[in-house]
């Protein structure tokens, strides 16, 4: 996580919603019973604009938060914590969706494919083999998900050595799962990664790639 934004006591009780009119993150949120607005740290761009606007000076960045006011960025943090939506793994209808129209892709484009939709940490949500597709592939089809799930990045983005945050293994990650071609991706909700596609049996990592890309298209998530 980058810099952020922390609004501070000053807030309390002013409450004014100047800042934010003028967030282009969308990251400044209350409810009707908190006594003052809150910044998303997961959210935040540091763009100062509120900082600019703030009436009552209650905004710092955090590396700049006035040692007694440093128990705001816990918090702006657990504001959000406690409110954010959980992000849902894809459903089974979810998961059959993306899976139809992957196949449905590669249907089009006369391949047999094998393919895979896991949740968050990789586990099988629901696969589909199709006939003329050995079990070798459709494993290929569930690591790929897996890696994509677990790195939370693009399977074919790996084999380009990506060097992003999300590209760290998570604790008892299956290192011999991990494949590095394109053919998986993440399902994206609410800028969080709930799961992922995987998909293998094509003629390149290029033509699995697009299949993701279709079944994410038909459920309506950009993946990453």
């Amino acid at each position: 996580m980058g810099q952020t934004y922390v609004i501070t006591e000053a807030c309390i009780g002013v409450k004014d919603a100047t800042c934010v009119e003028v967030c282009p993150a969308a990251c400044i949120h209350t409810t009707p019973d908190e006594p003052q607005y809150y910044i998303d740290p997961d959210v935040c761009i540091a763009c100062e604009q509120c900082e600019l606007v703030c009436p009552v000076n209650a905004i710092f960045l955090d590396d700049d938060v006035p040692s007694h006011l440093q128990h705001y960025l816990e918090i702006n943090a657990r504001f959000f914590q406690e409110n954010k939506p959980v992000a849902e793994p894809p459903s089974l209808e979810q998961g059959g969706r993306l899976i139809a129209a992957a196949v449905r892709y590669a249907d089009d484009a006369g391949y047999a494919i094998a393919v895979a939709v896991v949740d968050g940490s990789g586990e099988r949500i629901e696969s589909s083999l199709m006939t003329s597709v050995d079990q070798d592939l459709a494993t290929v089809a569930l690591n790929k998900a897996y890696s994509a799930a677990n790195l939370q990045v693009a399977t074919h983005q790996l084999g380009r050595g990506a060097a992003t945050p999300a590209f760290e293994e998570p604790p008892g990650f299956q290192h011999d799962r991990l494949v590095e071609v394109g053919g998986g991706y993440p399902v994206v909700q609410d800028d969080t990664v709930v799961g992922a596609i995987g998909v293998a049996g094509s003629p390149s990592p290029q033509i699995d790639l697009q299949c993701c890309q279709a079944g994410l298209a038909a459920l309506g998530s950009a993946g990453h």
